[in-house]
């Protein structure tokens, strides 16, 4: 049997109808799902698991995405997905992932930036623990654009309290539940009618159980929205999604 490789790990899915918007396509944070869920079976055949993170007192956070779809997916299809890892920059772990059709076409990437942090005393590490065993030190070769344009002006669309069903092991708002936020708050004749063709998404606070950020959006151009909620402190999270044209 062949080890597993640090450099690029890769699997076969198929869409299932749950994780489909109502034109039965992947809904963004269908997508996002897929992309997180490949990590951490790339990290699990490493022997990077949740016990080694746990022992470790350490956990990887999502600081920045960026994901450029061709075209939307549809239910039912069958994809490869494959992940790239690479050494950090600084405190920053890169992750390429592609999503390629039957015929080994890409019609999605993302890029994704992780920080590892100190689930204790809640800061990044700019060293990983040395009983973590990360083998991730390939150079970083492909990125995408993570900017977010702000605009001057924003319009509140309400509060949004992190609940049960949405958060995860760290306590908080799992990533991928942002771009469903996004969506949700986007206008409905929009998001009902067009695909988006990319996202980006900026993690700025930890969204912890039962609490509260408002949510605000704005348009940015034709095809563009900016959407962003905010705590007390500070924003909480930043997205700029753009409409296939």
């Amino acid at each position: 049997m062949t080890a597993p490789s640090a450099l690029q790990y890769e699997k076969e899915i198929t869409v299932e109808q749950y994780q489909c918007d109502l034109r039965d396509q992947l809904s963004m944070g269908g997508l996002l799902r897929q992309i997180q869920q490949i990590s951490t079976d790339h990290c699990d055949a490493l022997g990077v698991t949740a016990q080694r993170y746990q022992e470790a007192r350490a956990a990887f956070l999502l600081a920045k995405i960026s994901v450029e779809c061709l075209r939307p997916i549809a239910a039912g299809e069958r994809l490869r997905i494959i992940t790239r890892p690479s050494a950090p920059a600084r405190a920053v772990y890169y992750r390429f992932t592609s999503i390629l059709d039957q015929q080994g076409r890409e019609i999605c990437a993302a890029d994704a930036r992780w920080t590892l942090i100190d689930v204790q005393k809640r800061r990044i590490l700019r060293n990983p623990p040395p009983e973590l065993g990360l083998p991730f030190t390939a150079p970083v070769e492909r990125t995408l654009d993570v900017s977010i344009p702000r605009p001057a002006e924003l319009e509140s669309m309400g509060e949004f309290t992190a609940s049960y069903s949405r958060t995860d092991r760290n306590g908080h708002l799992n990533n991928t539940f942002y771009a469903d936020l996004a969506c949700d708050i986007l206008p409905m004749e929009l998001i009902s009618q067009r695909p988006l063709s990319r996202m980006t998404l900026a993690y700025h606070k930890e969204l912890r159980l039962g609490q509260s950020m408002e949510l605000f959006r704005a348009p940015q151009g034709p095809d563009g929205w900016y959407v962003c909620g905010a705590l007390p402190q500070g924003k909480c999270f930043e997205a700029h999604a753009v409409f296939a044209g």
